[in-house]
């Protein structure tokens, strides 16, 4: 073996794998490097989408899985755009984020979620009967509450507080340990390397401020040639987040029976982070309708139902908020309803298994690289005062 080298096996199943997740199709690949020289994000140790094809093409299974670099892709398509063999290597990242999705989660249930859709909607549908079986079980068995009275009888809002309040954590906070669960393991797979030694805390400590800087700003998303999608995704995470804060902290405050005039915050809070929330989806779907554009091209089903989950969640909160105003009691109690299922189904299986998950993985991606990279260039000026 030559001096430096590693034993790695090859596994000869990881491209039909790799390709249960989405269209993965780089047979057409002779490593000509044009991807890598277009792409804007492959500076520095960052050299994608070459390397990674490369890895799957091999049956590399171990340095694919250990690689962050599908997660510093953005999605703009110049790759693809410059690839002389049209083999569509922007596609390619997005399917290998799915992947890589599925080695992280550690239940097993994601890589069938993201495999199938049929496990995937059947999935919605299961956790939305139950929802519905909970919301009438706490009304005709807890409460015991007539029938008829459940189906004919308008309620305010707030007639199930305080429980309402303890569901609303339950179904956000969990799912969310759920996820943060997985950023060890995404650790163990891409940072602790046989042979190598281990990068010390205080690297990590240095770097720590990346993950914030890249969850707040998606800065990264600035460097495309194209970056005219920072905008509107930026306005929808922030939409996303007011309205997640406005559950976890406020939500007694916002969701009431009272009655405020137009100019009052609750309000305007309100309509600021739906407003947020629809322009974003609006540009996802724009972006995906125009197929000339790269990364409308090739539309996976949970590409799109992440948000079209959250647009009717959007669109069903807001129909709550006007039919309660406009005095219609009973269809707002049926559209609370249908608000919650719809809340828990975006919040269980897309926060913890979906595309929403990519909030947490691509900035912790971004920081681990970070990290590797300060480890790299301390390393070598290690190594260059050991020879001076």
């Amino acid at each position: 073996m030559a001096a430096g080298t590693l034993p790695v096996q090859s596994d000869p199943t990881l491209l039909a794998e790799i390709r249960r997740y989405g269209k993965f199709d780089p047979t057409g690949c002779y490593q000509c490097g044009s991807c890598t020289i277009t792409c804007d994000q492959a500076v520095g140790i960052v050299t994608f989408p070459r390397r990674i094809i490369r890895y799957a093409l091999l049956g590399l299974r171990q340095p694919l899985v250990a690689s962050l670099e599908p997660w510093v892709c953005h999605d703009c398509g110049d790759c693809s755009i410059a690839c002389p063999r049209q083999s569509e290597p922007a596609i390619a990242m997005m399917t290998l984020r799915r992947f890589l999705s599925a080695q992280y989660e550690w239940t097993g249930i994601g890589a069938k979620l993201l495999q199938s859709t049929a496990w995937y909607l059947g999935s919605l549908i299961l956790l939305a009967a139950f929802t519905m079986l909970l919301i009438v079980g706490y009304h005709l068995w807890y409460v015991r509450m007539p029938v008829g009275d459940f189906a004919t009888t308008p309620f305010g809002l707030e007639h199930m507080f305080p429980l309402m309040t303890y569901y609303a954590l339950a179904v956000i906070l969990l799912p969310l340990l759920l996820l943060l669960s997985r950023t060890v393991r995404i650790w163990r797979l891409t940072m602790v390397r046989e042979g190598q030694p281990r990068i010390p805390l205080s690297t990590y400590a240095a770097q720590a401020w990346v993950y914030v800087y890249e969850s707040v700003t998606h800065a990264r998303m600035r460097k495309c040639l194209d970056h005219s999608q920072w905008t509107p995704h930026w306005f929808l995470a922030l939409g996303t987040v007011m309205m997640l804060g406005i559950k976890v902290f406020a939500l007694h405050w916002f969701q009431t029976d009272n009655i405020y005039p137009l100019y009052h915050p609750q309000r305007w809070l309100g309509y600021l982070a739906a407003g947020l929330i629809l322009y974003g989806i609006a540009d996802i779907f724009a972006r995906r309708w125009r197929t000339r554009k790269e990364m409308g091209k090739e539309t996976h089903f949970r590409d799109l139902a992440f948000p079209g989950l959250l647009l009717m969640l959007a669109l069903s909160g807001l129909a709550v908020h006007i039919f309660r105003y406009a005095g219609f009691a009973l269809t707002c109690h049926y559209l609370y309803a249908l608000h919650v299922i719809l809340a828990t189904d975006l919040l269980v299986v897309e926060m913890s298994f979906g595309k929403w998950s990519h909030m947490v993985y691509r900035p912790l991606a971004l920081y681990l690289l970070a990290v590797r990279e300060r480890a790299s260039r301390q390393a070598l000026a290690a190594e260059v005062v050991s020879r001076a």
